[in-house]
């Protein structure tokens, strides 16, 4: 068989529904060295979401037909209009030397557009050599970008720096003129890359920027982390100026860069500000950024046996000192002793655990679930039911009808080190510069990990920057339930036994919104604006239904602050075949509702013929109009959780 029927036989392969045969198909192309080759294999990337394996065989193929891709080109075959993603992917692939010689080529000399258009800005932050980077640096010093193309430019100059250590070539002093800037949103990437660069010259500008109080709160922060990275005396007597603020939000950023800088000499400031933070949410995520610093658990705990803490702060302490895995004891103590509690989970035996699971048949499952879904213990945050919530713990869809011993249960709750389920030991990264990260591992590239922390947050270290890596126990604290009464311990206890077993705590079906998606812009009447949005943008906050598939108004109130207002909430689903699909929406009697776009009347039993696939609900209701629960149900579809 010739090279060409090959490539039309295998062009049908490299689109199958089956990931194992796509990947054949790719393994297969590169064995035909032709610029098409190259072409079909690079056209995996348009067909979704490509897999670890399917990305693997990828990466070979294309390092496999480098040449003949590379000619392409450069002699203008393989054009790059449309395909910016495709040629982002083969640059970061092949060979350095070579995506540098083809960089040249397809950048050249003439300024890129000033809006940023066409993808060539992320091209040179993700495989641009020195030369590319300074071009991009150098249009964006001279103005030649509008203020978003600006930030863009500014902000893949740090990730090259962060992930590959590249740099543009030349002096890059010039990036202070960009902190001076009117334009904040110009001003606070430009702070933050001034540090990342490590720029000394910046200092004073960086330090009147950030004490600024007539700036807003967001450009003070950038300014802080660019003197966190920055480092240095400079940097360490404006941090601790800083640590003195009278905006809390500002002591706080300074507190934690000021752990990560100069630790040990700033302990003082540090625990001042942490002795002030009375909010529990704030004081948790302060103790989160402290205990990351490098040597900042044994420095604490030496620190704290000559001071005290309010009770609250030291408990906050706790919480984020067993988190993410850690193992120290001492800083336990310590806090313990600093904010005079006791630790009543410390040396369970097995006799005593089994003593409260007995005690669980006083539990109320329906109080245990309002439990479950307090924002302040954060599990709705780690672990889903029916695929709604996080993924930074096991799923819990099954958790009753598969743990017959409800020891079990309470062990895991109260103990959570002591049995971690398989996948789910967190990776624990010391970085060169003294940064702890813990997190669950998400995937792992040639040049970056993604961890998904405690919070269940998405972080990415440059493995260029790691010093130690190793396995670490449960994201989970211990500890987590120890601020809830006892009764409402049995409570949550009640509930999670109950998952999973025929009746009212089954999530098992998918005839039921259980994620959907509340827009920010309250208040907002352009339905265009809505109904063409990405719900997975910054606009769109997740909220998250209960077992039985309802958002209670209460929750939904306290999204918006406790105010009534006009507001849009969305949800997916799919249908595997085209024709009629019933929906019927719950707790609002006048629903507005639209799907894919386009309006379904008025009422709460609807019906509208619909493609196979997947498909956008949107609802516009004023929430006096809400009854107690919002819900949205259909026999003929499977509602999407992604």
């Amino acid at each position: 068989m010739d090279s060409s029927k090959a490539l039309d036989l295998l062009a049908k392969r490299i689109a199958d529904d089956h990931p194992r045969v796509r990947i054949e198909a790719l393994r297969a192309l590169a064995r035909i060295p032709t610029a098409r080759s190259a072409e079909l294999a690079l056209s995996v990337l348009d067909q979704g979401q490509v897999d670890g394996f399917l990305e693997y065989a990828l990466w070979l193929t294309i390092n496999d037909l480098a040449e003949p891709w590379a000619a392409a080109v450069e002699s203008g075959a393989w054009k790059i209009e449309g395909r910016e993603k495709q040629l982002q992917y083969a640059l970061k692939a092949i060979e350095p030397k070579l995506a540098t010689t083809l960089m040249t080529k397809v950048i050249g000399t003439k300024p890129l557009p000033r809006d940023g258009s066409g993808g060539m800005i992320e091209l040179i932050g993700q495989a641009g050599g020195p030369a590319q980077l300074r071009q991009l640096f150098d249009q964006a010093l001279s103005g030649g970008f509008n203020d978003a193309a600006t930030v863009s430019a500014l902000n893949q100059l740090a990730e090259a720096a962060r992930l590959r250590n590249a740099k543009p070539s030349g002096d890059l002093n010039g990036v202070s003129t960009l902190i001076d800037r009117a334009d904040s949103a110009v001003r606070a990437p430009a702070a933050k890359l001034a540090g990342t660069w490590k720029l000394a010259s910046a200092a004073p500008a960086l330090g009147k920027l950030a004490g600024d109080a007539t700036t807003p709160v967001a450009l003070r922060q950038a300014s802080i982390e660019g003197l966190r990275d920055l480092g240095g005396r400079a940097s360490i007597t404006a941090l601790r100026s800083l640590a003195k603020d009278k905006d809390a939000s500002i002591q706080r950023s300074a507190a934690a860069a000021l752990a990560a800088t100069d630790l040990n000499g700033s302990m003082p400031q540090i625990l001042e500000v942490v002795s002030t933070t009375t909010k529990e949410d704030d004081a948790l995520a302060l103790w989160r950024s402290l205990l990351a610093s490098k040597g900042a658990s044994a420095a604490i705990t030496k620190a704290l046996a000559t001071n005290s803490l309010p009770e609250a702060a030291a408990k906050a302490g706790l919480r984020a000192a067993r988190e993410g895995g850690r193992n120290d004891p001492n800083l336990v103590m310590a806090l313990n002793k600093a904010g005079s509690i006791s630790d009543p989970n410390g040396a369970l035996t097995q006799d005593e655990i089994h003593a409260i699971a007995y005690e669980v048949t006083k539990g109320n499952a329906v109080n245990g679930e309002k439990i479950y879904r307090q924002k302040q213990l954060g599990c709705v945050l780690c672990h889903s039911i029916g695929g709604a919530g996080g993924k930074v713990g096991p799923d819990l869809t099954s958790l009753g009808a598969s743990t017959p011993v409800v020891d079990y249960i309470v062990e895991s709750v109260l103990l959570p080190n002591k049995r971690v389920k398989e996948g789910f030991n967190s990776v624990q990264i010391t970085t060169k510069d003294g940064e702890d990260v813990s997190g669950n591992l998400v995937r792992e590239s040639a040049e970056e990990l993604i961890l998904r922390d405690a919070t269940a947050r998405e972080v990415s270290v440059p493995k260029r920057t790691i010093a130690a890596r190793k396995m670490g126990g449960s994201l989970m604290p211990a500890g987590l339930i120890d601020y809830i009464t006892p009764q409402e311990r049995l409570d949550l206890y009640a509930f999670l036994k109950e998952l999973g077993k025929p009746g009212p705590y089954d999530a098992t079906k998918q005839n039921v919104a259980r994620v959907w998606r509340l827009n920010s812009k309250v208040g907002t009447v352009n339905a265009d604006e809505m109904l063409k949005s990405d719900l997975r943008g910054k606009d769109w906050t997740p909220l998250y239904a209960t077992v039985a598939g309802e958002i209670p108004r209460t929750e939904l109130m306290a999204e918006l602050g406790g105010k009534d207002a006009t507001i849009w909430v969305a949800s997916r689903f799919t249908t595997s075949k085209a024709g009629p699909v019933r929906l019927k929406i719950s707790g609002t009697a006048s629903p507005k509702a639209w799907v894919d776009g386009k309006p379904i009347g008025g009422d709460n039993i609807v019906t509208t013929d619909l493609p196979a696939g997947p498909h956008t609900f949107f609802l516009k209701v004023t929430t006096t109009d809400l009854t107690a629960r919002l819900k949205l149900e259909s026999d003929d579809a499977t509602f999407l959780t992604e």
